[in-house]
Formats: C-alpha cells, structure tokens, sequence
C-alpha cells in the first residue's frame, strides 16, 4: 500500500462525523480549478433534507479547525475545499528528502502474477501483439510500485495444432539444419501456404498430435527445442523496450503430469459426450470443450490446469488477453470460480490490437512487422529529429538520445490509450516533442536536470506560493492518488495521462516562476519544487518504461 499524508480520506472522515452516510466517492478531485477537493451534496441533501447552504454551514464548522485547510466554500450543489499549498509543499518535499519518493511504500503480503505477451512461439513478435506486452509490463510495474509482491508470467504454447504445424514444417523442409528464427519462420509459413492443397500435410499433423498426447517424450523435447528457438527470439525483442518476464510455464508440463486427465475426469458429474468429443455447459448453454473426439487435450483444459498451477502461489491472478479471448475468458471465470470455486482473485484485462497505418498483420501469412523493425524505424525517424534539434552534439551521443526515444515513444503511445480502444500507430504522434508523446515528457525532465545543474543550495521556504506553484504542487500531490486508480482498475493510460498534465503543469511554472535571479527564500522554495517534479518524473518513467535523459 502506499503511505502520504491522505487529505482526501481526512476530509471524508471528518464530514463522515456529521453525516455517517457519505461515501468515500462523494469527495473527488475538482477537475474546475476552483477548488482542490470537491464534496457533492447531491445524496446527503436527499437523505437529509438539507439544502446546500446549511450543509456548507455545518461542514464548514469541522473543517475549518483543521491546520491544513485553506478555506471552504460553496459553489451550486458543490462544497469546494482547498487545501493550504505550503502543507502539501511540506509533506512533497519531506517524503522525497526522507523516503527518496513520494510517496512512500509498505510492502504488501499478497503475491501478484501478472501473465501477458505468451505469444505462441511460431515466429517473432510483431506489431499488433506488442500492447498486451506493454500492458502488462507496465500494470506489473504499477502493482509493485503499490507494494504488492509481483511475478510476470509467460505461459508458453508447446502444444497444439499451429505448434505442431512449426514443427512439422521444419521436419519436411529443414530436417537436419541447425534452427534458426530465420529457418523456422520460413517453414511455417510456406506449410501454411501448401496445406490446402496437400491434405496429407494435415494428416501428419494429426498424428503428431497423437503422439504427442500420448506422452511421447522424445517427440516433447524435440518440439520444445524447435518453439524455444522462436521463445528466444521474442524475449530478445522484449528485452529491447525494457520487457522482463520472471517465469516461463510450458503447456507440455501439464501434457507430461498427466493432470489434464483428472481435471476432465474431475467433472465427471456434468461431462457430455459428442461423438467421443467431451464437453460441459456454461450458463449459457454454449458447448465448453475439454477433450476432442480422439482424446487429445485443447487449450482451454491446459489453461485450467496453468491456473491451477498459479492459485497455489499467488493470492491475485492478472491476465492480460486480447479482445478476441473475451469468450474464453468468461468460460475460464466460470469454470475456475463457479466450478471449482477457485477463492483467490482473477482479473482478465482486455486490450485491442495495435496496427500500423499499413494495416492488419499476421505471421503465417507472412506480413507482419516486427517489433525489431518497428523498433529500428522508430530509432531512424528519431535520429533525424534529434540531430535536426542538436546538431551539436557528437554522432554516439545522437544514437544514445534516439535509441531512447524510440523505446519510450512505442512503449508510451501505446500505453496512454485506454486498451480497449483501438490503436494505430503513428511516428508523427509518437515523436511529438511538443505533444502528447514520451519525447515531451523526456525534454521535460532534461529541462528540470538544467536547472537544478545550476541552482544553488538555497534554503527552502513554503510560503508565499503563487498560482502556478501552486498548480503544479497540487498536480504533484495527487500522483498517489493517480497510482491508486491505475491499480485499481488495471489502466497504466490513467498514470500516462496524468504524466502530460504534470508536465503541462511545470511547463508553465518553468515559464512563470523563474529560478535562478529570484530572492533567496523564494530560490530555495522553486528549487524544492524542481527537486520533487524531478523525482516524481523519475518514478512515473520506471512504470511506464520511458528512458529518461539529463541531456537532449
């Protein structure tokens, strides 16, 4: 959990003395600028039978005893609060130069997994899967930073017909090459070209299935080594935007236990019979298929068994799917929860696939793109954007910044977007300097590592706070509340866009506040405030994976 000092939470406690029926959602951000927290009255004035006025009155009474409070007043149905912006100063610039952040964190005992990308590995990652990856990535970050104890988990597909299609694929045409991304690519995508006219290549396929199912080892290990092949491919392109997976679990593992027999033998009471195929009802009376007609496994039976394996350890499972597993995923809540009434908590967070302006992407037939060569050409459009921007700087230094650039530019325009909305991906918007982009963010940051550079050692001082000091503390004093939302309903966008308001928000202090040539104490206090915008940027960069510059 996180640990600041929660004025919000003061304020509902203390108008929860008068009135026992106030919900902690009554009292909100003002998004107005009139106020910084904002009571509405609509429920109270009808269970109470109060108008706004006497409510203001008798909230005003508790309220205005508190050493935090700047003054409360009424504005329709609204009781706006203000709270003092030296006290906010105050408790910011403690945190930072007590804690090192702000705010503080008290690690918490609930073991988190977070399972995203598991990307079948049938050739390199590309473009339209990379979101899951990133979601996930930055939602276990998110967690953390919360204080809950997080793995990131890959659940890795090693059986199943397109598996056994790779396999196949390198059997026919490359038996006795070394593997090779290059060489497994090529096979599967050519077997997928030929097998409509070639039946005999499904049948194989088939029989591999057999085998497989079967408990074939040496068939096993031999797949295996060809999909690990692809698997270091993937984690290569993840480790290139700063990606780290803790745990690997192989769906073949659940093959070899031969648990998948007793979860199917498990619900032996409601098991249906269709041609030899088994299978049970949902709810809704829709077919969920165990076990196909000749006895080999699907995928649905061995994600049961992977959540299995997770509920032993962890106490909050996360995963994150594409927007095409929302039926698989009701069946698996259903299964999981209502079946076998699984008591730990399971969140599905959905997310649409990113596309380039190109379009639509698949691997077997041959037209993805990369996240290496998205990446590669992320870096080419930011190196000529940078060195038009500097060029004075040496040729190493303008590859470093645009390496950067690149990493925190897909990453970040793919994570401010709510992940239920559809993303295209464009360089124009990605490489904004001056948009909504991690290039803003990241110019931001060098700008406050400038001054600071050149700033004194004066002694701060909260008074005498202007308005876009003020602005900014308040926008600074409300990131944990901002980290509570986004881990609240799973959405690093709510954390994303929050950054551009903050650096809105010190964009106009650095314009109106200067710095150095001001009095002492008034130096001392914007110094401060630097410090801690500095320090905020820092820790929001480490969950949204932006690589931060001194220099740009």
């Amino acid at each position: 959990m996180l640990l600041f000092e929660d004025y919000r939470s003061k304020i509902t406690d203390d108008i929860r003395s008068i009135y026992t029926d106030v919900d902690p959602s009554d009292v909100g951000f003002d998004r107005t600028g009139h106020a910084d927290f904002a009571f509405r009255t609509f429920r109270i004035s009808k269970s109470s039978g109060k108008k706004p006025d006497q409510i203001l009155a008798e909230v005003s009474t508790v309220l205005s005893g508190r050493p935090y409070i700047e003054n409360v007043s009424l504005e329709g149905p609204y009781i706006n609060i203000r709270i003092k912006p030296s006290v906010m100063l105050r408790e910011l610039d403690e945190s930072v130069e007590i804690k090192g952040q702000f705010p503080d964190t008290f690690q918490d005992p609930e073991r988190v997994s977070v399972e995203h990308t598991s990307t079948n590995p049938t050739g390199p990652l590309h473009v339209g899967r990379i979101r899951n990856t990133l979601l996930g990535d930055s939602i276990a970050r998110i967690l953390g930073r919360y204080g809950y104890r997080v793995t990131t988990q890959y659940f890795v597909n090693d059986s199943g017909r397109q598996i056994m299609a790779l396999y196949e694929a390198y059997r026919r045409y490359n038996s006795g090459k070394k593997p090779s991304m290059d060489i497994i690519l090529s096979g599967y995508q050519r077997i997928y070209g030929e097998m409509e006219n070639d039946p005999s290549i499904e049948n194989d396929i088939k029989e591999l299935m057999n085998s497989y199912e079967k408990g074939d080892v040496e068939l096993m290990d031999s797949i295996k080594a060809i999909a690990s092949v692809a698997l270091d491919n993937i984690n290569t392109s993840l480790k290139s935007l700063g990606v780290k997976i803790d745990d690997y679990t192989w769906e073949s593992d659940f093959i070899r236990s031969g648990e998948l027999i007793e979860i199917v033998d498990s619900f032996s009471d409601i098991l249906n019979d269709e041609d030899g195929a088994k299978y049970i009802l949902n709810p809704d009376k829709e077919k969920i298929f165990l076990r196909r007609s000749n006895g080999t496994s699907l995928y649905f039976t061995r994600d049961i068994a992977y959540h299995k394996y997770k509920a032993r350890t962890y106490d909050w499972i996360v995963d994150i799917l594409g927007e095409d597993h929302k039926g698989h995923a009701k069946n698996l809540q259903f299964v999981l929860k209502d079946l076998m009434e699984m008591p730990n908590r399971i969140d599905f967070v959905f997310n649409a696939y990113v596309s380039l302006e190109t379009g639509k992407m698949s691997t077997r037939k041959g037209n993805a793109v990369t996240v290496d060569e998205l990446l590669e050409r992320t870096k080419e459009e930011a190196l000529k954007i940078v060195s038009e921007k500097r060029p004075d700087l040496p040729k190493d230094k303008l590859e470093k910044i645009s390496l950067s650039v690149a990493k925190s530019s897909i990453r970040f325009n793919i994570i401010r977007i709510n992940a239920n909305k559809q993303v295209v991906f464009k360089w124009s918007e990605a490489l904004n300097f001056e948009g909504d982009s991690a290039p803003y963010i990241m110019y931001s940051y060098a700008r406050a590592c400038g001054i600071l550079k050149h700033a004194g050692n004066a002694r701060p001082n909260y008074d005498d706070i202007v308005p876009q000091e003020r602005e900014l503390i308040v926008t600074m004093y409300q990131y944990p509340y901002r980290i509570t939302e986004a881990k609240d309903s799973l959405r690093p966008d709510i954390i994303a866009n929050y950054t551009l308001d903050l650096v809105k928000k010190f964009n106009d202090f650095y314009r109106e506040c200067p710095v150095s040539g001001s009095d002492e104490k008034t130096m001392g206090k914007r110094i401060r405030i630097v410090q801690i915008y500095k320090n905020i940027i820092e820790d929001i960069s480490k969950l949204l994976g932006i690589e931060l510059l001194e220099e740009m």
